[in-house]
């Protein structure tokens, strides 16, 4: 994903993370995705268009109904989300943010591990 685009509303999110679920479908397929109490149909096809707008998102029409699908990959908007926040708030530093998380969220024994697996994968694979 391109570092121009911009953020997403939670909103707009919530219904991205539906046509990243589903693939793809129309107002009311992603309507009923959503938890009760379910939003009207024009505020989910008001999101729909925004998302449209900011290239997140195309359809293809087929009579009178539109089929929405993604157009950005949930993995490089996840990253994109991650690298703001990082920047934001641990001065771009990745380090800065695990020690934050390390140290204000209590870790489980096997998330320790886990975490220390990732460090020592990441360190051989520099090697």
């Amino acid at each position: 994903m391109k570092n121009e685009r911009t953020s997403l509303t939670r909103g707009e999110e919530e219904v991205m993370r539906i046509l990243w679920k589903i693939g793809g479908g129309t107002v009311n397929d992603v309507i009923a995705c959503m938890e009760d109490p379910k939003p009207k149909y024009t505020t989910v096809a008001t999101f729909l268009k925004l998302l449209e707008d900011k290239k997140f998102a195309g359809h293809v029409q087929k009579g009178k109904v539109n089929t929405y699908y993604p157009l950005v990959d949930e993995k490089d908007y996840a990253g994109t989300v991650a690298g703001r926040v990082i920047d934001s708030f641990f001065g771009g530093s990745l380090l800065q943010m695990v020690s934050y998380f390390g140290s204000e969220k209590k870790l489980s024994p096997k998330e320790k591990a886990e975490l220390l697996k990732l460090a020592q994968e990441i360190m051989d694979k520099d090697e």
